[in-house]
Order: structure tokens, then sequence, then C-alpha cells
């Protein structure tokens, strides 16, 4: 689906953002990037729509190359992109105007437009929102706003760039939720987050420092690397803490990672 390879990125200060990383995201996968602020992990994203272009290295989505400027409306209908703040996103008046803001431009027709939103509307629970304004809604239904912008053009990826962090944490609960149903709906997903409890469902944790790939596999490995992590600027949760605990004392199975997971770990164990 993406191809970077060897991918570096310098920003006009001097600062590296990016020292010859490469990674592939494959079809349907469901991936997250997660390191301290200032590792890079926004900046390769952005890469990933071509809102910024390779200094040296390359960028593919679906075999189109993002340094070629023909190819660049194509790979950001193909990738998707959701940021911290919904209210940097709204274009429209009301709900089902912002939505529909991007097809508008891309001139689908009127009846498609409608059908469109009204199908994202409902999927996403906001069917009795749409002649709401954006901007008065809550965090948690703004950002379902800004997702369901997206999804509206039928991307194959959606990537989510620190989307959570914001929000209360019943909220961040509901939009975590979402971005799993996105996914198991067969859309690639890559999630950005420094909190190290959002990677439970991922295919993919990768951790990010300094510009490079510090740490790759699948979430219970990479979260095993307690001591590695901390260098890395990232603590494990409390959750997390209190699992390899009693991993460790043999009381549950090693590599739980959910409460839903430890209670029944700890039913069986009694």
């Amino acid at each position: 689906m993406i191809e970077i390879n060897d991918l570096s990125h310098r920003y006009p200060d001097g600062k590296i953002a990016l020292d010859s990383v490469s990674l592939d995201i494959k079809k349907g996968e469901f991936v997250v990037i997660a390191g301290r602020n200032g590792s890079g992990k926004s900046t390769l994203v952005q890469h990933m729509n071509a809102l910024l272009l390779p200094i040296s290295g390359s960028v593919k989505v679906k075999d189109l190359c993002t340094s070629k400027k023909e190819n660049i409306p194509q790979i950001r209908r193909k990738v998707g992109m959701v940021f911290q703040n919904p209210d940097s996103q709204f274009a429209g008046m009301t709900v089902e105007e912002d939505i529909a803001f991007g097809l508008e431009n891309t001139g689908v027709e009127t009846q498609r437009i409608r059908m469109l939103v009204d199908s994202v509307l409902d999927s996403m629970g906001l069917s009795g929102y749409k002649k709401y304004t954006p901007r008065i809604l809550s965090g948690g239904q703004k950002q379902k706003v800004a997702i369901a912008g997206v999804l509206v053009m039928e991307p194959e990826c959606v990537v989510f760039d620190e989307i959570t962090s914001m929000l209360d944490p019943a909220s961040r609960e509901e939009i975590l939720a979402t971005i799993k149903n996105i996914n198991e709906n067969g859309t690639t997903v890559v999630h950005i987050t420094h909190r190290l409890e959002e990677a439970v469902d991922a295919d993919r944790l990768i951790v990010m420092d300094s510009g490079k790939i510090v740490l790759e596999g699948v979430p219970n490995k990479v979260l095993a690397n307690r001591e590695l992590l901390q260098e890395h600027g990232l603590r494990l949760p409390p959750l997390f803490e209190l699992s390899r605990k009693l991993s460790d004392e043999g009381i549950i199975r090693k590599g739980v990672l959910s409460k839903e997971e430890l209670v029944e770990e700890l039913c069986r164990s009694m």
C-alpha cells in the first residue's frame, strides 16, 4: 500500500526530522506509530499523502511516487488524514455540509453526494447532528465529523495523527473503537500516538525516536521491552505494568494488554 525507502527530511532551521527511514505499510494493516514529541512520527506520516515531499529517499502509494506532482491528487484520494485539532479541518457551516465539502470539490454529482453523506453520517452515529454547526459539538463529536469527512471520500488508507490527544477518556475510547471498526471494514489504518495503550488492537507497533525507527513488531513483543521504551521517552501504562508483574509471578500468561483479557486471566487463575 505505502512503500517508504531511505526517507530523510530536514526542516528549514536545519533540524533533521527523519533520518533514512524505510517502512512498508500493507493493504488492510493496522499500524500504530508511537514516540515522544519531536520523534519524527508526524513528519513521517505527512509524507504518506504528500503534504511533505522527500528531501532524499522515496515514498510510493500504490506505486505512485509522491515526488511527481501529477500523482499528488490521486495519492491524496487514496490516503486520507485526520489531524489532532478537528476545528482546523472544518469547511462547512453544518455537519452535513462539512462532510460533503470534499465530494463537491471533486465534482461528484449531487444525488451521489447525498447518498454518501447520509451513509457515513449513519455509520458514524452522526445522523442526528447533520444540521448542527460543527464547532458547537463536543471534542469527540468534532473528531467524528472530521473522520466522516475523510471516510466519505472512500480512501484506501486513513492516517490518524494524534487525534485522541485532546479528548477526555470516554471520548478517547469511543474514537479508538471507531478507528478499530474502520480497519475491520477493510481500510488500512496508520495511527500516530504517544500513548502505548492505544496500540493494543494494532497488527504492528512502530516506535520512533530522533527521526529513526527504534523498535518494531507485534504490540505484545514491542511492549515487553520496558527498559528500551523508557530510554526512548515512553512509559508503560499502569495496566501494562500490572500485567507484567502478574505474569512475572506466574499468575497470568505473558502478553496480556487489555482490561478484558486481564480480568479473564485473573478469573481463570482463581
